[in-house]
């Protein structure tokens, strides 16, 4: 065999081998998502009122019976997840019943003080406001409100968000692949909870939710926008130390091979 036939057999081998190592070590963001398949709601707890007028404590309605994050009733409700990201993206779907009177928030950053109820309420949020036949997206810091964008649609369905917020505290949210909302927000800097907190919301849901540290790219620097599936993205698990092992060894095997070919020759 030609010598420059075996050189370029070596350096396209050894190519090969060093993608393969490269697409092994790619790790996702993902922080922490739940696609609600388990019934039993694992990292979740859940408390409510009977009213935003009786603050007669509840334990909160919620079930998974059927794959998604649903509230059952029409008390105040909330679902509450150990969460401190404040950097990256959270996705998600949410389901918004028939119900003209009610309103379900995710609270995708919030210091866990029950926004309507405490003066140290810390919250970043976006949802739906049934009676006005909007989606809103605001932040709230005690009793003060800052509406930051309403969206009117026909609410009442499934929807798909991703919301963004980078280092610069600059928030970018997307409503079923659109985006709607491109904000900066000093007022809510750090999270300890991520929240869904439902009113007259019976039948409200959310589904596949994600939680990464990646946020959006800027729209303004690029015509890339967010897709509207609805799938989780599954997070690559840690480097396979035996996988780069074995590509490895075969590396240096094809190495010493073709080297012992090109001295026969």
């Amino acid at each position: 065999m030609n010598k420059k036939w075996i050189q370029l057999i070596a350096a396209l081998a050894l190519m090969v081998l060093c993608i393969s190592t490269c697409t092994t070590t790619t790790n996702a963001a993902v922080i922490w998502e739940d696609d609600f398949s388990d019934p039993n709601l694992p990292g979740w707890s859940f408390y409510g009122y009977v009213s935003t007028t009786n603050y007669t404590k509840t334990e909160g309605n919620f079930s998974a019976a059927d794959g998604t994050l649903k509230v059952l009733d029409d008390d105040v409700n909330v679902a509450r997840h150990d969460s401190t990201t404040s950097v990256g993206t959270w996705s998600f779907d949410m389901f918004v019943p028939d119900d003209g009177a009610g309103t379900v928030y995710l609270e995708f950053m919030s210091n866990g003080w029950d926004h309507y109820y405490h003066p140290n309420s810390s919250v970043l949020v976006v949802g739906a406001k049934m009676y006005e036949d909007r989606f809103n997206v605001w932040d709230l810091i005690g009793d003060s409100h800052f509406l930051h964008e309403s969206i009117y649609v026909d609410l009442q369905g499934w929807h798909h968000f991703d919301v963004s917020r980078n280092s610069d505290n600059r928030t970018l949210v997307y409503l079923n692949g659109t985006l709607e909302a491109d904000f900066v927000c000093h007022h809510v800097t750090s999270s300890t909870y991520l929240q869904l907190w439902c009113e007259n919301a019976e039948g409200a849901a959310i589904d596949n939710l994600v939680v990464d540290n990646e946020p959006l790219q800027d729209p303004t620097t690029t015509t890339t926008t967010t897709t509207t599936t609805t799938t989780p993205t599954t997070p690559s698990g840690p480097i396979d130390v035996t996988m780069l092992m074995i590509i490895g060894a075969s590396a240096v095997v094809v190495v010493v091979v073709l080297i012992v070919v090109m001295k026969r020759r």
